[in-house]
């Protein structure tokens, strides 16, 4: 396992880790159970301004762009996305808008990752409407430390599924997610203009 030195997106607070790039559900596994005592947590892309996904002289995996957890797909009609951990908000976009949806919650960067979006549950400048990103979370599967792969939604695990959402990669590792995508009406933006004659 190489180290590696990590740090948030604010660039502070840098540590060491070991880092795992799994290439396999098999090798998060093998990582997630040889982790040792200092344990193991799941990192995306290190948006986060602050120290999270970060583990000081133990192991982070390195998810962003892994091929674990389900293969992503999209509802045309109801506008349910099911996607892996590990994908960006960035390739979700670039999936899903030429067929008519939008992700319903941005922050001010799409290159998160959607376990990362849940995990520090984030929001957007639509906020006051939308809510944040965990309100259009439908269901995702859990892997945790002692081998189990829950399958958590409001009505499944609902505890584990309230604990996830914002719970910094704590409660273990999300494998794929449904999200509830929202439609695009149009190519065209509704606007009014309001003229003044001066300040």
């Amino acid at each position: 396992m190489p180290k590696q030195r990590l740090s948030g997106w604010g660039r502070t607070a840098w540590t060491v880790s070991d880092t795992v790039q799994p290439a396999s559900e098999a090798e998060v596994r093998s990582a997630v159970f040889g982790a040792g005592d200092r344990g193991s947590i799941p990192r995306g892309l290190g948006r986060s301004y602050g120290a999270a996904a970060q583990n000081a002289g133990g192991q982070v995996l390195l998810m962003a762009g892994t091929p674990v957890g389900a293969e992503v797909s999209l509802d045309r009609s109801t506008g349910v996305l099911t996607a892996p951990a590990g994908m960006s908000l960035d390739d979700i976009l670039k999936f899903a808008v030429p067929q008519g949806w939008f992700v319903p919650v941005t922050p001010g960067t799409r290159f998160v990752t959607v376990g990362g979006a849940i995990a520090s549950d984030i929001h957007g400048k639509n906020h006051h409407v939308a809510g944040t990103f965990g309100r259009h979370v439908l269901r995702f599967e859990l892997l945790r430390s002692d081998g189990q792969r829950l399958v958590c939604s409001p009505s499944a695990h609902p505890e584990l599924f309230a604990a996830t959402i914002g719970g910094l990669g704590l409660t273990g590792l999300i494998t794929w997610a449904e999200v509830q995508l929202k439609p695009v009406p149009g190519p065209y933006i509704a606007m009014q203009a309001v003229k003044f004659g001066s300040l």
